[in-house]
């Protein structure tokens, strides 16, 4: 049986994420944590096209959806979307 004797793997994979997310302009967890799969893998061509040719984005979209649900940016835009026919002139 293996044990984790230490935590500086775990904290070097959050320490890129962190740095990761401090680039994006809203902070939230939600789907950025999946970037967190990307510290620990060797991305290659080869896995990026095999990615692209295997996952449709719509399947993609519907899974973030079913699993994250809406975005925070998503919820702000609904929130203090205009419509013009709920204005009413005076």
């Amino acid at each position: 049986m293996t044990l984790l004797a230490t935590s500086d793997i775990i904290e070097s994979i959050f320490g890129k994420y962190k740095q990761f997310s401090s680039r994006c302009p809203i902070k939230q967890i939600g789907q950025t944590v999946l970037n967190i799969s990307l510290c620990t893998m060797n991305l290659t061509t080869s896995v990026v096209k095999q990615a692209l040719q295997t996952v449709r984005y719509l399947d993609l979209k519907a899974w973030l959806s079913q699993v994250f649900g809406q975005s925070i940016l998503s919820q702000r835009r609904t929130v203090f979307s205009v419509h013009d026919d709920d204005t009413k002139f005076a």
